[in-house]
């Protein structure tokens, strides 16, 4: 049976809509956990799913209002342009993708893209990876499916309306004051990205030919 058919009648939904997001250090913590048990993102996802479905349902809501704060703040030009080089170009859908595998992989990654999106080269230097690209699709959902798979509602239902300006996965792309399909720029904003990802890849695919 898989842990999430185990439906505990312990598990009371919030009396309340919540706005108050889950202590930073916790939330972290949890992301931690679930790196520490997971050799890919599948196994991320059960992994994390399994941590949360041990929390009161308030501290669910409270996970998810600081991952949803988390992925605004990756809402940029700069994170952007760290998504088309790291992916091979992107959109929207995918952007968000990108800014939740960011976030799935743990505090120290995610303060220093949020520093300096190019710092994320820092992490890699071989540049694409041959199962994956940098994205997370179905990280943001986990608490809403716990909330389904145990009262059958979904997790919004439970979340202050004032709060809701934080969810991102339906926002247009960000605003730029520069071209984002000019390689040139990405170069400029993105440049230790740009090398590995971009002109060392490429170069090395040339050399195979």
């Amino acid at each position: 049976m898989n842990f999430l058919d185990d439906i505990f009648n312990s598990f009371s939904p919030p009396t309340d809509r919540i706005s108050k997001m889950l202590e930073e250090d916790f939330f972290w913590q949890i992301i931690e956990d679930s790196l520490e048990q997971a050799n890919n993102l599948q196994e991320q996802k059960y992994t994390l799913a399994k941590e949360l479905n041990n929390l009161v349902a308030d501290d669910i809501v409270g996970f998810q209002l600081r991952l949803e704060n988390y992925l605004f703040s990756l809402h940029n030009p700069e994170i952007w342009c760290a998504a088309c080089i790291m992916n091979d170009d992107t959109d929207t859908k995918h952007f968000y993708y990108f800014k939740n595998w960011i976030v799935s992989q743990g505090r120290e990654l995610y303060e220093r893209a949020i520093a300096n999106p190019d710092e994320l080269a820092y992490y890699f230097d071989e540049g694409f990876n041959d199962d994956d690209l940098y994205e997370f699709e179905g990280f943001n959902q986990v608490t809403d499916e716990i909330f389904m798979m145990r009262i059958n509602k979904p997790i919004q239902d439970y979340i202050d309306e004032s709060s809701l300006i934080l969810f991102t996965e339906n926002s247009p792309k960000p605003e730029f004051d520069w071209d984002d399909e000019n390689m040139l720029n990405l170069q400029i904003f993105c440049p230790r990205l740009y090398k590995i990802f971009i002109e060392d890849y490429f170069d090395e695919e040339d050399e195979e030919e």
